[in-house]
C-alpha cells in the first residue's frame, strides 16, 4: 500500500510546469497515451535515473557504489570466508569482530557515494521520488510494482539509506567496544542491514543488474572494434560479454588498489576481494562453456585456438594462486600488516596479468597484429616477464651453486635473503606448479632456521630451480 503524498506547489503556474518538466528529463522518452505494464513503467525510471547519472559523468561513482554493495553481499555469506577466518574453530569460538569492524568501514564509504550521487534535482528541493510519486505511483495505484515494498513517505531514498548507515555505524562502533562479537550479534546487524536495503527500490535494481550498458560500456577502441566487427550474432553477443567481464576484473582489481594505498585499514578491501574472486568464477565458467562454443565454431579460428584454450587453463591456476595461496595467508595468525598489504599487491598483479594476457590473446583471434601495448598502458608481457624471471633464476641458481662449491665464501642468510627478494619481486609471474612448489621450498626453508637440516633442504631446491630454468620461456623465444 503506497502512502502517496500530494505535492502542492503555491508557486507561479508556469514555473510549476517548468520545474515538473525538468525533472522529466530523468526518465526516457516515451508516448504518455500509452499505458505500459508497471515492470516497464518501473524499468523506464531505472534507466532514466542511470542516463542523469551519465549525463552528470558519475558513472564511475555508480560502478563503485553497485561494487560495494555486491561486495557486502559476498562478503556476509562467503562459506569460503568463513572457513578461512574461522579455521578450527567451533561456533562458540567465533569471534566476528572481523566482520563487524570491515562492515563499518564499507558503510562509511557507501555513506559517502550516495551522497555523491543524490545530487540536487531543481531549485525547490523536488526531488527524484517525489516525482515517481506524483507521476507514476498516483496513475497506477492499481498496479503491483515489483521493485517496490511500501513508501511511506516521498523522501529521497538515497538520503534515507544514508542517515539509517550513519546510524548503523554508531551502533557498530559500539558492538566494537565488547571483547568478543558473537555470531548471533554478527547475523543480528546482518539481518538489520538487509531490512534497510529492500527497503530501498532504486539500489535493489541496481543490485540485480547484471549489465548496464552505459556502465559496462567498453571504451578501448581496438576492443570495440574487435566486437563490431564480428559478423556472426552469437560469437559477438559472446564476444562482448566475455571483454566486459575481463574489463569488470580489471577495475575491480584497480579500486581494490585504491583502497589498498588510501585506506590503512587492509580489512577494507576483503570485501572488494571476495567481489573479485565471484568475478574470476564467472568468467571462467563463461569462458568453458558460451565463449569457448562460439570460436570453436568459425573455421577461420581452429588453428589458432590451442593457445587461447592454454591461457584460459592458465587462468583457473592464477585463480587458485589467489584463493588457495595469497588469501588463505592473509589470515594466518603469523602474519603481520607488512605481509598482508603484500599479499594484496600479490592478488592485485595475478588478476591483472591474467586478465590483461586473456584479454589479449582473445583479440589477436580477430586481429593478429593487435598485442597487448595497444590495449594497456605499461604492458608487460608475460613471455617478457618470464625472460627477466629467468635471468633472476639463474643468478639465484648461481649463488646457491657458489655456496656449495666455495664452503664459507657464502653465508646461509645471504642466500635466504636473496630468495626472499625474488619473492618479493618476480615469484607471481611462475606458473601455478612452479610458484606452489617454490613457496613450499620457501617454507621448509624457513623452518630449518639454518640448522643441520638447511643444507640438504637447500640442496632439493636447488634441483628444483635446475627444473624450471629448463622449462621457463629461453631468451630466444
Amino acid at each position: 500500500m503506497f502512502l502517496a503524498i500530494k505535492i502542492d506547489f503555491r508557486y507561479n503556474g508556469i514555473m510549476e510546469k517548468k520545474e515538473l518538466e525538468n525533472i522529466g528529463d530523468f526518465f526516457s522518452k516515451k508516448n504518455e497515451t500509452i499505458s505500459l505494464p508497471a515492470e516497464k513503467e518501473w524499468e523506464n525510471i531505472f534507466s532514466g535515473w542511470i542516463d542523469k547519472i551519465d549525463q552528470e559523468k558519475m558513472m564511475l561513482d555508480l560502478f563503485e557504489l553497485k561494487l560495494w554493495l555486491e561486495s557486502i553481499e559476498e562478503f556476509n555469506s562467503s562459506p569460503y570466508l568463513e572457513n578461512l577466518i574461522f579455521k578450527f574453530q567451533t561456533p562458540t569460538e567465533r569471534n566476528y569482530e572481523f566482520y563487524v569492524f570491515s562492515l563499518n568501514q564499507v558503510a562509511g564509504r557507501i555513506t559517502s557515494l550516495l551522497k555523491e550521487l543524490d545530487f540536487k534535482k531543481d531549485k525547490y528541493f523536488l526531488n527524484f521520488e517525489e516525482f515517481i510519486v506524483d507521476k507514476i505511483l498516483e496513475g497506477n495505484m492499481d498496479k503491483q510494482f515489483p521493485n517496490l515494498k511500501e513508501l511511506y513517505s516521498p523522501e529521497s531514498w538515497f538520503y534515507s539509506f544514508r542517515i539509517f548507515l550513519q546510524s548503523f555505524r554508531t551502533l557498530l562502533g559500539e558492538i566494537l567496544r565488547i571483547d568478543i562479537v558473537p555470531q548471533r550479534g554478527y547475523l543480528a546487524i546482518k539481518k538489520l542491514y538487509h531490512r534497510e536495503l529492500l527497503n530501498n527500490p532504486i539500489l535493489i535494481s541496481l543490485l540485480k543488474k547484471q549489465f548496464i550498458p552505459r556502465m559496462d560500456k567498453i571504451f578501448q577502441p581496438d576492443i570495440s572494434g574487435i566486437i563490431a566487427a564480428c559478423k556472426e550474432k552469437t560469437t559477438r553477443k559472446n564476444l562482448g560479454i566475455f571483454f566486459i567481464l575481463a574489463f569488470r576484473i580489471l577495475k575491480i582489481s584497480n579500486f581494490i588498489e585504491l583502497n589498498l594505498n588510501k585506506n590503512k585499514y587492509l580489512d577494507m578491501t576483503i570485501p572488494l576481494i571476495l567481489s573479485l574472486k565471484k568475478n574470476m568464477e564467472a568468467i571462467i565458467d563463461f569462458n568453458e562453456t558460451s565463449l569457448w562454443e562460439s570460436l570453436q565454431t568459425d573455421p577461420n579460428l581452429k588453428n589458432e585456438l590451442g593457445a587461447v584454450g592454454a591461457i584460459f587453463k592458465n587462468l583457473k591456476l592464477e585463480f587458485k594462486k589467489i584463493c588457495e595461496g595469497e588469501l588463505p595467508l592473509y589470515f594466518d595468525s603469523e602474519t603481520n600488516k607488512m605481509k598482508k598489504r603484500k599479499m594484496i599487491q600479490n592478488i592485485i598483479v595475478i588478476s591483472e596479468m591474467a586478465m590483461q594476457e586473456m584479454i589479449e590473446s582473445v583479440a589477436r583471434l580477430f586481429k593478429p597484429e593487435i598485442t597487448g601495448s595497444n590495449i594497456f598502458e605499461n604492458y608487460v608481457s608475460r613471455k617478457q616477464k618470464s625472460i627477466e624471471v629467468k635471468k633472476k633464476l639463474v643468478k639465484l641458481h648461481t649463488k646457491i651453486n657458489d655456496y656449495f662449491s666455495n664452503k664459507g665464501s657464502i653465508a646461509p642468510s645471504e642466500i635466504f635473503f636473496d630468495i626472499n627478494q625474488f619473492m618479493e619481486t618476480d615469484l607471481n609471474y611462475l606458473l601455478y606448479k612452479d610458484w606452489n612448489e617454490f613457496l613450499s621450498f620457501y617454507d621448509n626453508l624457513s623452518r630449518t632456521n639454518f640448522s643441520i637440516e638447511f643444507e640438504p633442504t637447500l640442496r632439493a631446491f636447488h634441483a628444483f630451480l635446475t627444473r624450471v630454468l629448463k622449462e621457463i620461456v629461453s631468451d630466444k623465444k
